[in-house]
């Protein structure tokens, strides 16, 4: 997509200035970094963005798209977005600005800007996950049709953070999910365990799309001796794991089990991806919710198979009422925790 002009008046000042939007180029590394660096010192969880050749070989291999907001030669604020192997979604990702270029409603001109871009590509859906310190992203992705769908609790410790918003007491930092359905809608059939059946299906109704929900797994068993296959990605930093789950075997609370015990030490935490197209989740659901998980919504249409989120956080201490939230997601704060 061309460059985009915009002409925008500041809420503050009443001054009105026109803003350039624009897909990044080799060179602005520098004014990328210094955005991040602007918000958030050097705390910020997407490592990249503190290296200027890894930030170039990221934009390189077509995995990170960046879109940048300019006010003449300097650079306002960006917006990422980044395609997965293997997965069929795109996710809106980082959006940070400079403080001065702040109240001109630059953030949402952006999304329009980046979201146009990202429907031209055909995923199967835009992912966004956004702050919770405060709601004004969850604000302007809902004004673009996403709809809220999940909570990620404990991705990172709330002790490294820092930027210019209040950052409250939570001992780990959370995320507000969103989904905005883009090329595939119909879910097809998935398998829900009957306690989050009732959640499962008020989520996949508020986006619209098709789907068929089975409740039972009577009559299936999950062959003895079958391999779950998973992928794991432990940070250390921050004190949190990530299981995606691509297969569900007989050993899969077992290999569960194995990471929960060799991390068991206060705040770790851990977010699960559990597939739900075949019957067998049902039953890893109610062993898995015995191992202390619980579910915290849907990754609904991110690529061929769907998926729910189900978390472990131990006696990390969440306080949900300090918590920013759009009256949306404090819908689904309550659903969750109902």
């Amino acid at each position: 997509m061309n460059e985009r002009k915009v002409a925008l008046v500041s809420k503050k000042t009443g001054e009105e200035k026109t803003f350039t939007l624009r897909p990044f180029v080799y060179g602005d590394e520098p004014s990328v970094i210094e955005c991040v660096i602007e918000e958030y010192g050097y705390t910020y969880y997407r490592r990249e963005y503190y290296d200027e050749e890894l930030l170039k070989n990221e934009v390189a291999s077509g995995k990170l798209l960046l879109y940048l907001a300019c006010c003449g030669d300097e650079v306002c604020g960006f917006q990422s977005l980044i395609r997965f192997e293997g997965e069929t979604r795109i996710e809106a990702a980082s959006q940070i600005f400079k403080k001065a270029f702040r109240g001109y409603g630059l953030p949402f001109e952006l999304v329009k800007y980046t979201y146009e871009i990202a429907r031209s590509l055909h995923p199967s859906c835009i992912y966004a996950s956004t702050v919770v310190f405060h709601n004004i992203t969850q604000g302007m992705c809902e004004e673009a049709g996403m709809v809220p769908v999940a909570f990620n609790l404990g991705s990172h410790l709330t002790s490294r953070m820092h930027n210019s918003y209040r950052l409250g007491d939570s001992e780990k930092y959370a995320q507000a999910i969103l989904i905005l359905p883009v090329d595939k809608k119909d879910a097809g059939r998935i398998y829900i365990h009957p306690a989050v059946a009732k959640k499962v299906e008020k989520l996949y109704l508020d986006l619209k799309v098709d789907f068929d929900i089975v409740t039972s797994d009577e009559g299936h068993k999950v062959p003895a001796q079958t391999e779950s296959r998973l992928d794991t990605s432990i940070n250390e930093r921050e004190q949190s794991i990530s299981i995606k789950v691509f297969s569900i075997g007989s050993d899969l609370i077992e290999k569960v089990a194995q990471i929960q015990s060799s991390h068991s030490e206060k705040y770790w935490t851990i977010q699960l991806i559990l597939p739900v197209d075949r019957p067998e989740a049902i039953a890893a659901c109610d062993e898995l919710f015995a191992k202390g998980f619980y579910f915290t919504g849907v990754r609904a249409l991110c690529s061929e198979t769907e998926q729910i989120f189900l978390q472990y956080t131990g006696d990390v201490y969440f306080d949900f009422d300090d918590f920013r939230l759009t009256d949306r997601f404090e819908s689904l704060l309550r659903l969750i925790k109902d």
